[in-house]
């Protein structure tokens, strides 16, 4: 009487295994395939002041320059940066980098990461960040944009940030996927009014 009970609740158990492996096997399935897919449906969206922009049209400041497209993460994340810069004796320059990936940055060390992309930018221009401040001034820009601060001998390094979610995106094989994208600005200058002028310019960043 009791050899069938044994067995019924082995057969339970070993059910519930079966249950637990046939799930594993579908996320590892979908992880796979969303490893290799990613790459190749995530789209470059490259973010850029229009030439009708004022300060653009009226020559004061020029670009874009030094276009460029990078991948990280083996492809998960596809980047593209644009450079202006002032025509004034003043020296400035605008740095705009457009992230783009299935994973809203914003749930990933957001402000980490934005700080260490600044680094970086900042490295190539023999700077170093120290003691920044987030700054609150209103401006025309996405809900939840951030802005950060650093001051460098007489340059002013400022980065303003924000992320947006594009609209869904179609594969070859007709499955539609959300884009997310994350646009950091990032000012270098050495006067007030350069930096006026650029962050006029990222207000009518598209």
């Amino acid at each position: 009487m009791e050899e069938p009970e044994l067995r019924v609740g082995g057969w339970e158990k070993e059910k519930g295994r079966r249950t637990f492996r046939r799930l594993f096997n579908l996320f590892l399935i979908l992880g796979i395939a969303f490893a290799f897919i990613g790459p190749s449906v995530i789209n470059y969206n490259p973010a850029y002041v229009p030439s009708e922009s004022l300060y653009l049209a009226n020559g004061m400041w020029n670009g874009p320059f030094d276009v460029q497209y990078s991948k990280q993460f083996s492809g998960h994340i596809k980047v593209s940066s644009v450079t202006y810069e002032t025509t004034l004796d003043d020296s400035g320059e605008l740095r705009i980098i457009s992230m783009s990936s299935f994973m809203n940055l914003e749930d990933v060390e957001f402000q980490n990461r934005v700080i260490d992309v600044v680094k970086e930018e900042a490295s190539k221009e023999d700077l170093t960040l120290t003691n920044g401040v987030v700054l609150d001034d209103d401006l025309n820009l996405p809900a939840r944009y951030s802005i950060y601060q650093w001051e460098d001998k007489d340059i002013t390094i400022r980065a303003i940030v924000w992320n947006e979610k594009d609209e869904y995106i179609l594969d070859d094989l007709g499955n539609y996927y959300r884009q997310y994208q994350t646009v950091i600005c990032i000012i270098f200058a050495e006067s007030g009014t350069s930096i006026s002028q650029a962050t006029e310019l990222i207000e009518d960043v598209i």
